[in-house]
């Protein structure tokens, strides 16, 4: 089956997904953690991203990516071999750490971006993993709590959407991450192919086909 076509431009919003080779676990440890997140802020420098949201799962990854200079491509294939190459070194394993290519959803960012932030944050809770949010430590959701000048979350993409001011938007953030959310809202965001996420318009503008 041929490869569906990239869909790269500038300013472009992305969730990316990146799956453990036969769903293998990806992170044995913290120590393989920070050096993901040592090597995304690498790749976020020299590729100009930015980088409103992540968690790290056992054997996955999710990502949400903004490409100002539409490099998506290049710079996940650099992020993905550059930790290849560091994680079977280190654990004396051969072969490919991933699942083929990275996975990714183009999105509307007026009509997904909070949406997809909030699925990014509350993943480890719908995995069973911890309660709530703020108990897990691999993701971007505490430095919306905290913002902190070296943080790896650009966090004011999301943010500058919510309110005028911090406590505004924080207040407007925290209440939609403790709202329920419908299986209808986590399904375009759970689908594995490709796709385009947004108004019909949008859609068509951005269609690979």
């Amino acid at each position: 089956m041929p490869r569906s076509p990239r869909i790269f431009f500038e300013n472009a919003h992305y969730h990316v997904m990146a799956r453990g080779n036969d769903k293998h676990d990806i992170f044995v440890d913290d120590l393989d953690r920070r050096t993901y997140l040592k090597l995304l802020g690498e790749r976020k420098r020299d590729f100009g991203l930015l980088v409103p949201a992540y968690a790290l799962m056992t054997n996955h990854i999710h990502l949400y990516l903004v490409t100002p200079k539409a490099n998506l491509g290049e710079a996940m294939f650099r992020l993905n071999s550059s930790y290849s190459h560091y994680f079977n070194n280190r654990h004396g394993k051969s072969g490919h750490v991933f699942e083929g290519r990275y996975k990714y959803k183009l999105i509307q960012r007026d009509r997904y971006a909070l949406a997809l932030t909030r699925y990014i944050h509350v993943n480890p809770v719908k995995a069973g993993i911890v309660k709530s949010p703020e108990d897990y430590e691999w993701s971007s959701h505490r430095q919306y709590l905290a913002p902190r000048a070296d943080g790896l979350a650009d966090t004011a993409v999301i943010m500058e959407t919510l309110g005028n001011t911090h406590e505004t938007a924080l207040a407007a953030y925290t209440a939609f991450i403790c709202e329920p959310i419908p299986p209808k809202l986590w399904r375009p965001f759970d689908k594995n192919r490709n796709a385009v996420l947004g108004t019909p318009e949008f859609r068509k503008e951005h269609s690979p086909h």
